[in-house]
Order: C-alpha cells, then structure tokens, then sequence
C-alpha cells in the first residue's frame, strides 16, 4: 500500500506542465517506472525466495 501510494504521488510529476517541466517529466517518470517494477519484482520474488530458504533449511536438518 505504501508502494502504491508513493506511486500515485509521483503522477503530478509525470503530468507537470510549466516552467522546468522537462526535469520534473523526467523524475517523475524514472521514479514511477522503477518503484513499479521493484513493487512487482518484491511481490513475485520475495515468496519465491522464502519457499527456497525454506526447503534449505529443512534439507540441512534431514542431514
């Protein structure tokens, strides 16, 4: 949620139109760009990865 929401909050960014709107465009869209791609990277990776510790771990203790 709290991904979600910095997100939106960076749209204006996205959208700003005006004086220096070029630098504003261009942090807004880096910004948007790479808390999405972490925000699904951590929601498929994150379980993954525990699942792979997890069957570590439990082949350590059947050794």
């Amino acid at each position: 949620m709290t991904s979600l929401a910095f997100t939106l909050g960076v749209v204006p960014l996205m959208l700003a139109r005006g004086a220096s709107d070029s630098t504003q465009h261009a942090i807004g869209t880096g910004v948007f760009g790479g808390m999405i791609s972490g925000t699904l990277l951590a929601i498929f990776f994150v379980p993954v990865f525990f699942i792979v510790i997890a069957r570590f771990i439990d082949n350590l203790r059947k050794a």
